[in-house]
């Protein structure tokens, strides 16, 4: 008799325990699908007014303050959207949820297709939903916004809004982590200079980083124009360790300089060279 109450004890407390859990995931879908309805209504409101106020009051303090060139992104979407009242066709959300080592987050992927008049297109952006070690991040983050449907073009998380003249930034990242490897056109996003001014040391290193599909991860990125040109920095991971990739730009959009480090403060970029690759690949 003490063997079966024991049984069904357990049995309600799994079912408690089950239950519980089922209701949490259910709050953190609902919490999801809100925190996407809210941007849309947001975003096809400043569309169709062409409200540049109210589109940027979509991001969150941090990614304002990382994307200094967000007025021009603002202006460019609001150009390529036309014919007023938009209908949304499809829509949907990813989560990830980190815990651990003070980095407690949980970050939303997500995209929409709607069309207006005759045209079609599709919005991707990320919304953070909670950091702990960084409130400010709270909100939307990247924005980027498409003539069509169906777009597969791989979305990386920088600050701001995607516009034409930023897509270096998408090109160098593709081909710093993309799952290629080095490939014949790998140094074409490096200047002349940082490559002649960088060691073999550091030229291997590079390559042997952009070989490893396996302990390297974008994770996202910003731009400072503080000096007049674009410098680009990048929380990435690398054998499960996180660092910071700084790329600096000359006025052809090249990178005329490149640092890895453990925190900006660690990186070197006022010099045309690589630096920093080498010692973190083979420590």
């Amino acid at each position: 008799m003490k063997k079966i109450l024991l049984i069904c004890l357990s049995a309600v407390m799994l079912s408690t325990v089950s239950c519980s859990k089922l209701s949490l995931l259910e709050d953190s879908v609902k919490k999801q699908r809100k925190a996407m309805k809210d941007f849309e209504s947001k975003f096809f409101q400043a569309l169709e007014n062409k409200d540049a106020e109210l589109l940027k009051s979509c991001f969150s303090e941090r990614a304002v303050e990382r994307a200094p060139d967000l007025d021009k992104g603002i202006a460019y979407v609001l150009d390529l959207y036309r014919d007023g009242k938009a209908t949304i066709s499809d829509d949907n959300q990813s989560c990830y949820s980190h815990y651990g080592e003070n980095r407690d987050y949980t970050v939303m992927h997500c995209y929409c297709e709607f069309y207006a008049g005759e045209n079609n297109y599709k919005v991707m952006w990320t919304d953070w939903l909670s950091n702990k070690a960084d409130p400010s991040m709270v909100g939307v983050y990247s924005v980027e916004l498409f003539e069509g449907t169906g777009n597969d073009k791989e979305y990386f998380d920088i600050a701001g809004i995607a516009y034409p003249e930023r897509e270096f930034l998408d090109n160098s990242i593709s081909t710093l982590f993309d799952y290629n490897g080095v490939q014949e056109d790998t140094y074409d996003i490096f200047s002349e200079d940082v490559l002649k001014n960088s060691s073999k040391v550091q030229l291997d290193a590079l390559e042997r980083f952009i070989d490893d599909n396996q302990s390297k991860s974008f994770d996202k990125m910003w731009i400072s124009t503080e000096d007049g040109g674009y410098t680009a920095y990048a929380d990435v991971r690398f054998a499960l360790d996180y660092y910071v990739l700084g790329l600096k730009y000359n006025d052809d959009k090249k990178i005329t300089a490149m640092s890895m480090g453990k925190d900006i403060s660690r990186l070197d970029l006022d010099e045309p060279a690589i630096t920093g690759i080498s010692e973190i690949i083979d420590q």
